[in-house]
């Protein structure tokens, strides 16, 4: 066979050649001089470099010499919604849920959450993260089905994947809701399960699959039992019964989650677990599952998500969450469940940047456990690729790079002085490495970053377009409220009047 003139070679359509080749494959090889060759939006090849050009020519090659090719990044649980609300209500963190909610559930129109999924899914994309969780809101907003479809529209438009949460809000139901048309209008409402769950249907029918493949919906409830605490542990000698609620729910997402073969996504706390397994025929537990935090879980439900196969999800950064009780990564893993860290979303004090989600959780658990030799830098890196990729349910196609395989590939340029001398790759992207590292990334084969730069989006346009937005609903919110002045010259943030807020 001769392709190209060149006799014995098979043609690719791109070859990624000379890097450090991280393959997070089942062996976790790593080459020192490696090369990936794509074709048709898969791997076709991966090995030393002198062996894939023996076999593969391609119209296009990457030279990622003096780098390091890995597969991309994977955040299992994020929000959408977050990207246009930076720093608002950082300095009162007890109040971030109820502004961001009451901002999702009256402020906003299909254009916010346009502008949101084109900026956030930018945002991954220079970060080298080619798959991204978007839980729709704070508390996921579905009875609005425009607003789903324009955010997974603005990710489809990005190249990058996405799996979008939508499912039925927190408690109390029904509610009291607004939203506003493109056009200015606002409009109340009074909405209940049935027209949530309705429209998440609708988001469902409309998005999963979608965009070649590249998009897909997950039944998201706020949380796995609607009547517990929704933002931390709730104690034994309160998480005792169900309510009509609770099990209503769980009937209900598992319904449309088999009725349309999606995934479940949801948020759980410690004595969650205990109670849904034990008295809920339909519990939020399973192989089809991943929750996130997780904090206070019980040696119990430990054993149980062991025993289940559910995926958990950890977002290190949540401080308020994370003083409210331990997520027990080690303890989870030593039991052999699927956990994956997080970014939790990128407002109001955190980032869409899986290199810095990964040094908090190591960071997290070793001072918790006062013990340094607690998640690895190895398993830190399989918790962003190949464990997230499993935890998501899509592990047949991304998480690592192996022939046959989706083409997601990242490259991060570790040429620079923070990176060098490049001892060990590994531990070098885990400590040292950030998301700005990230020179080019590849989705479905389709090279959607080169040298730092978009290859298909006017980044410009896009975050021009989000600060128009923006602006639009700080006003209609009010939410200059929560803008505070930087604090000088004290250890202690101080709030001598309290935070003008209606309910």
């Amino acid at each position: 066979m001769t392709t190209n003139g060149a006799p014995g070679r098979r043609a690719a359509d791109l070859l990624l050649t000379g890097g450090c080749v991280i393959t997070m494959d089942p062996r976790r090889r790593l080459l020192t001089d490696g090369t990936v060759a794509v074709s048709d939006g898969r791997i076709t090849a991966v090995g030393p470099t002198r062996e894939v050009l023996a076999r593969w020519t391609a119209p296009e090659s990457i030279d990622c010499t003096g780098q390091v090719v890995l597969p991309g990044l994977i955040d299992a649980h994020g929000h959408g919604g977050h990207a246009l609300l930076r720093t608002i209500g950082v300095d009162s963190l007890s109040w971030w849920m109820r502004i961001a909610t009451r901002t999702y559930f009256e402020h906003v129109s299909p254009g916010y959450w346009y502008a949101d999924g084109r900026l956030a899914a930018l945002e991954r994309l220079k970060f080298g993260v080619t798959c991204g969780v978007s839980v729709l809101g704070s508390q996921p907003r579905s009875d609005q089905p425009a607003h789903g479809d324009a955010h997974a529209r603005a990710y489809a438009e990005s190249g990058i994947r996405q799996v979008l949460g939508v499912g039925p809000c927190g408690l109390p139901w029904p509610r009291e809701v607004g939203h506003w048309t493109d056009t200015g209008t606002h409009h109340r409402e009074r909405v209940g399960l049935d027209r949530m769950m309705a429209g998440a249907e609708e988001t469902v029918a409309a998005w999963h699959n979608g965009a070649d493949g590249r998009v897909r919906v997950c039944v998201t409830p706020y949380t796995m039992i609607p009547s517990l605490d929704p933002s931390g542990p709730t104690t034994p000698d309160r998480a005792t019964r169900l309510t009509a609620q609770d099990r209503q729910q769980s009937e209900r997402v598992r319904d449309l989650a088999a009725r349309y073969g999606t995934r479940i996504h949801t948020d759980a706390f410690g004595g969650m677990v205990e109670l849904a397994h034990r008295l809920d025929p339909d519990a939020l537990l399973g192989p089809d599952v991943h929750f996130q935090h997780g904090f206070g879980l019980s040696p119990r439900e430990v054993a149980i998500l062991a025993d289940t196969g559910t995926s958990l999800t950890h977002g290190p950064g949540v401080v308020v969450g994370a003083l409210r009780g331990r997520c027990p990564v080690p303890e989870l893993l030593d039991a052999g469940v699927t956990v994956a860290v997080t970014t939790d979303g990128c407002a109001p004090m955190s980032s869409f940047d899986l290199f810095t989600a990964v040094r908090q959780a190591q960071t997290l658990s070793q001072v918790q456990l006062r013990d340094t030799f607690v998640l690895p830098p190895g398993k830190l890196l399989e918790m962003v690729t190949i464990d997230a990729a499993r935890a998501i349910g899509w592990d047949d196609e991304i998480g690592s790079l192996e022939e046959g395989k989706a083409a997601d590939v990242i490259v991060v340029d570790t040429r620079r002085p923070h990176l060098q001398p490049l001892h060990m790759p590994v531990h070098a992207l885990v400590y040292k490495a950030s998301g700005q590292d990230v020179s080019h990334v590849v989705v479905a084969g389709r090279v959607l970053l080169r040298e730092g730069r978009p290859a298909h989006i006017d980044e410009a346009e896009v975050i021009a377009e989000a600060g128009e937005e923006a602006g639009r609903v700080m006003a209609r919110g009010r939410l200059d409220r929560f803008m505070t002045a930087p604090v000088w010259g004290t250890s202690r943030q101080s709030f001598p009047h309290p935070v003008p807020f209606e309910e």
